[in-house]
């Protein structure tokens, strides 16, 4: 991934943030933090297991934990931000 990439995915969950639907937000504030963590860690095979995002997810307030933990582990497998609901 190079950096105008990474730039590219932190600008769409910036915009996922500022969106009024909660699911939508937490997912895009899990996936801005998981695509820091694999643009900071690109030879990491594997992230992080589910419970381990739950639990980050809780540490950072996160209202929708589950939403947040797709987000952040979509991030962290480098995969272009896919929010379906």
């Amino acid at each position: 991934m190079t950096y105008s990439e990474f730039q590219n995915c932190l600008l769409l969950a910036d915009r996922m943030i500022t969106s009024c639907a909660l699911k939508k937000m937490e997912y895009g504030r899990g996936y801005q933090i998981g695509i820091q963590f694999h643009f900071s860690n690109p030879q990491s095979t594997s992230p992080p297991d589910h419970y381990a995002i739950a639990d980050i997810a809780r540490r950072n307030g996160s209202r929708d934990v589950h939403s947040y933990a797709r987000g952040y582990r979509d991030g962290s497998k480098g995969l272009k931000p896919d929010f379906t609901g």
